[in-house]
């Protein structure tokens, strides 16, 4: 895919009154081991470098929903400037075990263990024809557990967690838009993980 390199504007930057902004994300996400992604055949469009059209698994791997209640689990991004190298982003994602089981202690466990991960989460706010509804965090360099915390007497005794870029190691771009054909079409493999047969 031929990309301007040079960072120079090609459009304006408009506000579509029709499609206010509101915060948030859909109370459910999908977590994939980064290892497990197809990238030879995970598709771009060709204009457009944030713009994902499949997200492949390899064959026999799946992803992992986590279970979310009203706004508890969340996603951000950061310009990281950088002073001899192209700007970077660091991505992170906040998340919530709501229930403190040995399975997902055991699961919670498993993302301590220094794995690579890449998150996918639906925004409550979708744009225009819900073509910006899904975005993938990570998927270049992936994001490692950098808190984890259970407290007792704190937040019901969840537990919390995040999980973000590492530091000299953020990804190329913001966070990449998934657009498998149309929305209808991306929420189903979303709301089937991912999984690949």
């Amino acid at each position: 895919m031929a990309v301007d390199c040079t960072g120079l504007l090609t459009a304006d930057i408009t506000f579509d009154c029709a499609n206010a902004p509101i915060g948030g994300i859909e109370q459910n996400i999908v977590l994939i081991n980064k290892d497990d992604i197809d990238t030879t055949a995970t598709t771009y469009d060709a204009s457009n470098r944030l713009l994902v059209t499949n997200l492949q698994l390899k064959s026999g791997k799946t992803g992992y929903k986590l279970t979310g209640v009203k706004q508890a689990n969340g996603k951000a991004w950061e310009l990281v400037k950088k002073e001899n190298a192209p700007d970077k982003f660091k991505h992170t994602f906040s998340g919530v075990i709501f229930n403190p089981s040995l399975d997902n202690k055991t699961q919670a466990d498993s993302l301590s263990q220094g794995a690579k991960y890449v998150i996918v989460v639906e925004q409550l706010w979708k744009g225009a024809g819900n073509a910006d509804a899904f975005e993938i965090l990570g998927l270049k360099s992936g994001l490692e557990i950098s808190t984890m915390t259970n407290s007792s007497k704190e937040n019901d005794n969840m537990i919390v967690f995040e999980l973000a870029s590492v530091d000299g190691f953020e990804e190329p771009t913001m966070p990449k838009t998934l657009l498998e054909t149309d929305y209808a079409t991306t929420k189903t493999v979303f709301d089937a993980a991912f999984v690949e047969a």
